[in-house]
């Protein structure tokens, strides 16, 4: 089995979505509600997306926990703000591996960690995004009234993955709103809401970052699967590879 990153470390997984169609035996590997979920999307690039992505995701982890992808069993854990049960997806069991998995355009990246962990990619936007500042801490929107065109537009951007990143790490999720808590305009390396959180390399044409709990910052990050790589990644290689 591949070893769990150590504190304020994690592994990153890439997929191009685009290189890979899952066949019957790969989404056998899917749950009830995975299909159902699946079924439910009205157009059909929607749904080979999200097959795709719970296929990779089922594999990365079969491969820290040592189960078969189709026999893994996740459960939700309660919000931590409102106690709902749309907290962060987690695996039964002390120890098991933390993950998180966002998608956009055709890119897939999932992130496993020792501890809570929030991953975030967006395909840049087409058109302008100024007005999301509207949706912003007032510390962080003060901070891009004062920014020229095109800062302003790149570091809404990159406050958009940052904040989703923490909260899908403090398992809240943007249902409870973006702009809670300062992500711009706090002191540099400063933890965001509890979480460490860092841009991190994605394909062209996408910004992600990523969020780890605690206040240690992200001391090691590894690439297990390069956005380049073809068809699924070898989640049980040997954990001394690459």
């Amino acid at each position: 089995m591949r070893p769990v990153p150590p504190p304020s470390g994690a592994d990153l997984w890439w997929l191009d979505i685009g290189a890979v169609r899952p066949g019957p035996a790969d989404l056998a590997e899917l749950d009830q509600s995975e299909r159902a979920r699946a079924a439910s999307f009205a157009f059909a690039a929607d749904r080979h997306r999200y097959q795709a992505a719970h296929v990779l995701l089922r594999r990365v982890l079969s491969g820290y926990v040592g189960v078969p992808p189709g026999r893994l069993v996740f459960h939700q854990e309660p919000c931590p703000q409102c106690g709902g049960p749309a907290g962060r997806p987690a695996l039964p069991g002390a120890g098991s591996p933390r993950f998180s998995l966002a998608h956009s355009g055709d890119a897939v990246v999932v992130a496993v960690a020792g501890e809570p962990v929030g991953i975030d990619v967006e395909q840049d936007p087409r058109g302008c995004v100024c007005s999301m500042t509207s949706a912003m801490h007032p510390a962080d929107a003060a901070a891009m009234a004062t920014l020229p065109e095109p800062e302003r537009h790149e570091a809404v951007i990159g406050w958009w993955v940052r904040a989703e990143a923490v909260l899908k790490c403090t398992g809240e999720g943007i249902g409870h709103g973006l702009g809670d808590f300062p992500v711009i305009s706090r002191p540099v390396g400063a933890p965001v809401h509890g979480c460490a959180v860092a841009p991190v390399a994605s394909p062209p044409g996408y910004r992600a970052a990523l969020a780890i709990a605690g206040q240690a910052g992200i001391t090691g990050l590894t690439v297990r699967a390069e956005w380049d790589d073809h068809g699924w990644p070898a989640a049980t290689a040997d954990p001394a590879g690459p």
